[in-house]
């Protein structure tokens, strides 16, 4: 599943691969966090460090004139839906695992 991963953003040449790349990898660091917890309770506060960490993205993006905009912020949240949801946790509100986002 993690190599299907924000495959639309690969697609459009408006988000530069390597920084995609980079997103992905914060995302794979939260589908195994997820895959490992007993407490799904936990998943929230696993998303919140995520989103933080793509947070902090956001100005290399800009750096390359493209940014962290509205449709990302979807593919990054469709993502991480698709993480917990994979892990077979279907009651979280993809809003809640994206409420730190600053893109």
């Amino acid at each position: 599943m993690n190599d299907n991963l924000l495959l639309p953003m690969y697609e459009d040449d408006y988000y530069a691969d390597d920084l995609v790349d980079q997103i992905k990898t914060v995302l794979i660091d939260f589908s195994l966090r997820v895959q490992k917890t007993t407490k799904p309770e936990d998943i929230y506060s696993f998303a919140n460090e995520a989103v933080q960490k793509i947070n902090r993205l956001k100005p290399l993006f800009e750096e390359r004139e493209c940014a962290i905009d509205d449709v990302a912020a979807d593919y990054i949240a469709e993502a991480m839906l698709m993480i917990v949801q994979d892990s077979g946790y279907f009651d979280f509100d993809i809003q809640e695992l994206m409420a730190y986002k600053e893109f």
